[in-house]
């Protein structure tokens, strides 16, 4: 299932929710009386009855999802968009992130808790923007896509990320072992690097530290960057477009980064693994002294 689709909901009071969902998970924050469960409410009655004066415009069908049933409902049910209330029970506990993320469905969290179980985006988070009748979803948190070095930098990457940045910067570079961990090392004259698709939990956390922020997509992510890929044309779709590239079946852009870029170099000089970084991404030419299906020196980034 992809991810990407453009919703319009409204009901026979001309009350409209008009937004765009871009990543398997959703997440939508907001203070009390400020639309969220009227637009659960609205498909919840979209669902229950064709009479109930509520349409709803979506290449995918969208459904309230309630407690009872919802394991089975989700493992059997796929290509679907489901909404599910603060309210939802089990939204918090192991179990629930775990079938969610083996689901082929899109979902939608109305929640003002983190979910650490679920590997969201901070850019997926939102509120709700009202004017009159109409609504729409406004991003809480702006992007941090820019690199600045400083004097401490952690990254939540290991052997193969930590690797790479400790190349680059010395030894300033330090990992806090995990997105978890990140914020315990924050001050204000510190870098924290994370994987932004998957930090959504942990963002407040870590905009308290009051420390500087970069987040790209993921470490495998920024290397398919690299200028020796350039011409392959899923990893361009996947920089430029990401939600075309990832479908339900990847958690995020992480996992399908990894597969993507473990792929592509399989026996190849620059093949890639997590537990060691591969030369290649380090050197400005080939070390190997064999042939490249990828490099030539005027493609390959310093």
């Amino acid at each position: 299932m992809e991810t990407k689709y453009d919703i319009l909901i409204q009901n026979k009071r001309d009350i409209q929710f008009k937004f765009t969902i871009r990543r398997k998970f959703t997440i939508l924050r907001g203070n009390s009386a400020t639309g969220k469960s009227t637009l659960f409410q609205m498909v919840s009655d979209a669902n229950s009855s064709r009479f109930s004066g509520v349409t709803i415009s979506c290449n995918a069908p969208i459904k309230a999802l309630y407690e009872t049933g919802y394991k089975y409902e989700l493992e059997n049910e796929s290509g679907n968009i489901y909404i599910i209330d603060e309210d939802f029970g089990p939204l918090k506990s192991k179990e629930f992130a775990s079938i969610v993320s083996k689901s082929e469905n899109c979902f939608i969290l109305i929640t003002r808790e983190s979910l650490p179980g679920i590997p969201y985006s901070y850019k997926e988070i939102y509120e709700i923007k009202t004017s009159g009748k109409y609504h729409s979803f406004e991003n809480v948190y702006t992007e941090y896509d820019k690199f600045h070095e400083c004097d401490h930098i952690v990254t939540e990457d290991e052997d193969a990320g930590l690797e790479y940045y400790q190349h680059l910067y010395g030894d300033k570079v330090k990992s806090s072992f995990g997105n978890s961990n990140l914020s315990k090392f924050g001050r204000p004259d510190t870098l924290l690097i994370g994987d932004g698709c998957a930090i959504g939990a942990f963002i407040q956390d870590l905009l308290l530290t009051k420390s500087i922020l970069y987040l790209p997509e993921s470490f495998e992510w920024k290397l398919l960057q690299n200028g020796m890929f350039q011409h392959i044309a899923d990893i361009k779709t996947l920089i430029e477009y990401p939600e075309k590239a990832v479908t339900t079946d990847y958690t995020s852009i992480e996992k399908y980064s990894f597969k993507l870029l473990s792929d592509i170099t399989r026996n190849t000089p620059a093949q890639y693994t997590k537990s060691k970084l591969n030369p290649c991404y380090l050197q400005q030419c080939c070390c190997k002294g064999t042939k490249c299906d990828f490099y030539t020196r005027s493609k390959k980034l310093s």
